[in-house]
């Protein structure tokens, strides 16, 4: 096996011997095997590590750190865990699961994992940045005959963005390894990442949640499922002279609805090359907070893909309600809140002074927001943003289109309450062509917020062959 083979992800299966310790008692070190696998992060003591010989006893089974010298001089933190087996009859066994490990480093407490920066390779994101490193070189001889080939690599240029709401930059970076056997093979690997590097030192759960942020990106940008597959943090300094940190990688629970498959970069809808004049914008708007709730919701579907097509339906309604309250303003509402103040300071004012507590709590509650536009308002206003081809592309006429804000309006409460069945009802392939509506108006709205030119978000569409076929299927299949 080449070395390069060797670099792990976190969808490899690997295990690791060696011994294993509590933070709290390092003289007791206990033999066993740690494997990492689609099953999970489990390690297999042949002692127990716990001082309560107790399997019904809940303080036996909780497992915050357990550290571990593994073979190939592996150092290797495991956190978050707990007892899932204790055997005692003759020789004492155990297993511990774990949702976390992280190889480079120990660690005895949650205070002490923080970091310099951290580089994560997610799915894909070599197609995504389009840049081929690869060049092939051939040189001919007088008669044309090939008498050299070669193939050169070219060094990326990198990007990188500031992120104001962060203090941190976000960077693209690339790994280049090369291997072979001599007489025989000559390797290339090209490894695409995004760094983030924050202006101070931060914990553990801080990178997490941005790593995660920065996933959510790339796969509305992509318009598919994307995920990480390698983290790798940058600790403490350890060669001041050369400025050389730590490295510490993170395996996390690996995901099942992740496979690895070859595509080609023009199946993702927008990658770097299309905003690359904008990403600095694109990638600060993404993490304002303002639409943290639709796009959350909207990627529930983009990453669940085999949630049933009611789920997905709900969650794009609410996706697209969420979206315009958070983005319309007093745009969405029949009058601002100091126009409407007063007069719901009336209308308060006017529940008589004997009725029940819960009740007028509830009232209360209700004219809070009884000046704001209402669910089929938001998804008309919403279709009727869209850019004119869009609409075209989707809905035969603006009278259809404000139809179907009915039909979803009615079908979304009768999914929600069960309650009397609406006369048209969206189900079975119509709920499936109402979705694919819905996702490709989301998918716009999401874009044209962060920015994203109308001309690259509206030609991604076009250019998505099956989408637009699914899209004219669904104006025959649909009654608007």
């Amino acid at each position: 096996m080449n070395n390069l083979a060797k670099k792990l992800s976190m969808y490899d299966s690997f295990e690791y011997r060696g011994f294993w310790w509590k933070p709290n008692n390092p003289d007791k070190r206990v033999a066993g095997i740690l494997t990492y696998s689609m099953e999970g992060i489990n390690l297999e003591l042949f002692d127990t590590l716990s001082s309560v010989h107790n399997t019904y006893g809940m303080d036996a089974q909780k497992y915050d750190f357990v550290l571990g010298e593994c073979d190939g001089n592996k150092t290797i933190t495991l956190y978050d865990g707990f007892e899932t087996k204790l055997k005692m009859s003759g020789i004492v066994t155990s297993k511990l699961t774990f949702n976390k490990m992280l190889i480079g480093s120990h660690y005895e407490s949650v205070e002490e994992m923080n970091f310099h920066s951290v580089s994560v390779n997610y799915s894909h994101i070599e197609e995504w940045m389009r840049y081929n490193p690869f060049e092939e070189i051939y040189e001919f001889d007088e008669g044309q005959k090939l008498k050299r080939f070669g193939t050169t690599y070219r060094f990326p240029p990198i990007f990188e963005a500031y992120v104001e709401s962060l203090e941190a930059t976000i960077k693209a970076n690339y790994h280049f390894n090369t291997d072979g056997e001599m007489f025989k093979t000559k390797i290339f690997q090209h490894i695409g990442s995004l760094q983030i590097i924050p202006n101070e030192n931060k914990g553990l759960e801080w990178f997490l949640e941005n790593i995660h942020e920065l996933q959510d990106l790339l796969s509305l940008l992509s318009n598919r499922a994307i995920y990480p597959k390698r983290i790798e943090f940058k600790g403490d300094i350890i060669n001041s002279e050369k400025n050389i940190r730590e490295k510490i990688e993170l395996y996390l629970l690996p995901m099942e609805e992740y496979k690895e498959k070859k595509i080609h970069p023009a199946e993702l809808f927008i990658d770097y090359k299309k905003i690359e004049g904008k990403i600095q914008t694109v990638i600060n708007n993404w993490f304002k907070k303002e639409i943290n709730s639709p796009k959350k919701i909207y990627l529930r579907n983009i990453y669940d893909a085999g949630a049933d097509w009611e789920t997905k339906f709900l969650n794009y309604a609410k996706a697209i309600e969420s979206y315009h309250r958070e983005t319309s303003g007093d745009a969405g509402k029949f009058l601002s809140d100091a126009d409407y103040e007063p007069i719901k300071g009336i209308m308060l004012e006017s529940i008589p002074a004997n009725t029940e507590a819960g009740f007028r709590s509830k009232l209360a509650s209700t004219l809070a927001y009884a000046h704001h536009h209402g669910f089929e308002r938001r998804v008309r206003d919403t279709l009727r943003d869209l850019d004119e081809d869009v609409r075209g592309i989707i809905f035969e006429s603006n009278q259809k289109m404000k139809a179907f804000a009915g039909d979803v309006t009615k079908s979304r409460d009768y999914y929600t309450h069960f309650g009397d069945k609406p006369e048209y009802l969206l189900k079975d392939w119509g709920l499936y062509f109402a979705n694919i509506r819905l996702h490709t108006v989301l998918f716009y709205e999401l874009c044209i917020y962060l920015d994203v030119d109308r001309d690259i978000v509206c030609q991604a569409i076009k250019d998505d062959f099956n989408l637009i076929q699914k899209l004219e299927t669904a104006k025959q299949e649909l009654p608007n």
